[in-house]
């Protein structure tokens, strides 16, 4: 028969307090480093959902608990993105070797990350908190995520224009080259739900390209080699006036964009990728996007659908006000703009992020 195993070490310590009476305790000696395997991984996926910077915190202990854990490395897995976490950067990246900054927006924590050489890598955008970046070398498109450092590479801008993009219908008639950085305006990310998550699937990213007057869509997921042209046909343009979507917004493994006039759309990958509306003005709201400008921007609440609407409307010369602002809360469950009085919410605009906290 084998003897039982053998208790923790105690070790006694002792501690005098400042009225001169001792205190005596036994401390028992654990080696953390040997707890279960299924304990470790449970705790991991705790700490989670509440942040991805926790998660890495609880691999970073020793090497048995990273053994427990997935590793956030090994490719872009939805479950580590830094959703709450924001760049803080100018037009483009720091040039003089110093780390960038990085913000969580729900409790104002903030990280200095150093990321990949400016001089190489541009920034274009960023989606549930992954970074779009462009080789100026060879022309890649990456995406990357900054807490976990995860890369991963995306076709070409140059093969955009092998696309056969259709503008509301039918062919453009004279060609609009989108094949530069430049006329990138907005990035998102959508999880295919119906994939399934076993294992996680890599996400598809979306590029907004503007250029002339000319708005483009198209997507693709990392490692693929081509960029497919999102199906446009249910929005109509002012033709030859303004683009009808410049930027959009990710929430929650969904793409949604709005148009000028304060209508918001969202990217359908199944049966192809298209475009579909989700929330329409009504009533008095109704506006015709001649002169308004419409922004998405995160919530930052879990008891709604994740994001404001944003709508700036300027006047013309005969006008007595040069320019308001209107907020509305996004209601897909109902498709609609519900009015929101602007107190108490911070909003930054115009921006490749956009931030609307309650405070």
């Amino acid at each position: 028969m084998q003897p039982p195993a053998a208790a923790p070490a105690a070790t006694s310590s002792s501690n005098v307090t400042s009225a001169g009476v001792v205190l005596n305790w036994d401390m028992e000696q654990r080696d953390w480093s040997q707890l279960p395997s299924d304990l470790v991984s449970d705790i991991a996926d705790r700490l989670l959902r509440v942040d991805v910077t926790e998660y890495i915190r609880v691999r970073a202990v020793c090497q048995p608990w990273r053994n427990s854990t997935a590793d956030p490395r090994s490719f872009l897995d939805p479950r580590f993105f830094p959703r709450d976490w924001l760049l803080l950067a100018g037009d483009c990246l720091r040039h003089d070797g110093e780390p960038e900054r990085f913000v969580n927006v729900r409790t104002g924590a903030s990280l200095r990350i150093r990321l990949p050489d400016p001089d190489e890598y541009t920034h274009h955008g960023s989606a549930e908190g992954l970074l779009l970046l462009h080789h100026t070398l060879t022309d890649t498109v990456s995406l990357l995520n900054p807490l976990t450092l995860a890369f991963a590479d995306l076709p070409a801008m140059a093969v955009v224009n092998d696309m056969r993009c259709r503008h509301v219908r039918r062919r453009w008639k004279t060609k609009v080259l989108f094949n530069s950085t430049g006329s990138i305006r907005g990035v998102g990310i959508v999880v295919d739900a119906n994939e399934g998550s076993q294992p996680p699937l890599q996400p598809t990213v979306v590029l907004c390209l503007n250029r002339e007057t000319r708005t483009a869509l198209v997507c693709a997921k990392p490692g693929d080699l081509m960029w497919r042209a999102i199906d446009m046909t249910c929005v109509a343009e002012h033709e030859g006036k303004l683009p009808f979507v410049k930027r959009g917004l990710s929430v929650r493994g969904r793409f949604y964009m709005p148009k000028r006039a304060g209508d918001v759309l969202t990217v359908e990958l199944r049966p192809r990728p298209h475009l579909a509306f989700v929330a329409r003005q009504a009533g008095e709201y109704v506006r015709n996007g001649l002169n308004e400008a419409c922004y998405l921007v995160p919530s930052l609440s879990d008891n709604d659908d994740g994001m404001l609407l944003v709508r700036i409307t300027e006047g013309d010369e005969a006008e007595e006000f040069e320019e308001f602002m209107e907020l509305f809360a996004v209601d897909l469950g109902n498709r609609s703009l519900e009015m929101r009085m602007p107190r108490g919410v911070t909003v930054f605009l115009p921006s490749i992020n956009s931030l609307a906290p309650d405070t």
